[in-house]
């Protein structure tokens, strides 16, 4: 393997408790091999997980693998939940080996596959690399790619984790299922990018559009403000917000996307009879507002990820 002065890893302190949690669930088994698997599977995943925590991305222990007791029993699986990720398989190493172990039975429902050094003596763990998918059960480490794709994954997670919140927080589900519900035909014509190129499966799930939609009223005409937010893995945004309305849309009604400090970064450029539109490419981070202004009244989403 290259020497890990000449890769991009992260080294994380195994603490009491952790050593404490993986003996726990290592005293479980009766065999003496899958006891070890357990206690190194456990480590692997809290190390992944301490990351994860750096990078202030939200994890679930509870529902991953260590968090079940039958599935400690029954599987060889260190999976880690990711929240709008997916399941992260951290499959561990011993120092100075020079092959990582990767079962059959978790080759598919994973995100990727992050290969953890655990150093018992040192008490510590050492991310060293990471794969998307897999398709043999051993991974040559003198080949694996640095964790730079998997920083890159955890960041994109992170800001959609963030986007989901803003989204909980101002925007009501049922309203917006509603509309989606009604307006569903019209809106996979308009807001379905039918030249994206094809994802994996692994892609879906981070790179799924968010939309959300709600009704606004400005002078006594009601509008329906759609949002559809689209992550990409070069770690930016594909943003497309729309104004309908069942009538004609008047020519006062003005669209535009600003900074928070009330720069312009785009206006509508797509005007048809019952609705405006504009598309903007955000980058990872950039915080954003939604105006629509009919005269003076103005009505403002704000999206900010300070």
């Amino acid at each position: 393997m290259m020497p890990l002065a000449e890769r991009l890893t992260f080294t994380v302190p195994l603490s009491g408790a952790d050593f404490k949690l993986a003996q726990k669930f290592s005293s479980e088994q009766k065999n003496s091999d899958k006891s070890q698997q357990v206690f190194l599977n456990t480590l692997a995943v809290l190390a992944v997980n301490f990351y994860c925590q750096c990078l202030k991305v939200e994890t679930n222990l509870e529902e991953s693998t260590i968090g079940h007791y039958n599935q400690r029993i029954l599987m060889d699986s260190a999976d880690l939940k990711i929240d709008v990720l997916g399941k992260l398989e951290c499959r561990p190493v011993l120092p100075n080996e020079n092959i990582c172990y990767v079962p059959s039975e978790v080759w598919s429902d994973r995100v990727g596959y992050v290969v953890v050094e655990i150093d018992e003596e040192a008490k510590k763990a050492i991310l060293v690399g990471f794969v998307e998918q897999i398709e043999t059960d051993e991974l040559l480490l003198a080949q694996l790619p640095d964790i730079d794709n998997l920083v890159d994954l955890l960041l994109l997670a992170k800001n959609k984790q963030f986007l989901e919140r803003i989204f909980a927080k101002n925007w009501d589900e049922k309203e917006s299922a509603k509309i989606l519900n009604d307006k569903q035909k019209k809106l996979v014509k308009k807001l379905v990018r039918r030249d994206s190129p094809a994802l994996s499966t692994i892609d879906k799930s981070i790179t799924s559009p968010l939309y959300k939609a709600k009704y606004i009223t400005l002078r006594g005409q009601k509008f329906i403000l759609s949002v559809e937010i689209t992550p990409t893995k070069e770690g930016k945004f594909q943003l497309l917000v729309e104004v309908e309305s069942s009538k004609k849309i008047p020519s006062d009604l003005n669209l535009k996307l600003l900074s928070l400090s009330d720069q312009t970064l785009k206006a509508n450029l797509t005007k048809g009879g019952d609705y405006i539109s504009l598309e903007y490419t955000l980058q990872l981070g950039e915080s954003f507002q939604i105006q629509v202004k009919r005269a003076e009244e103005i009505h403002t989403e704000q999206f900010s990820f300070d």
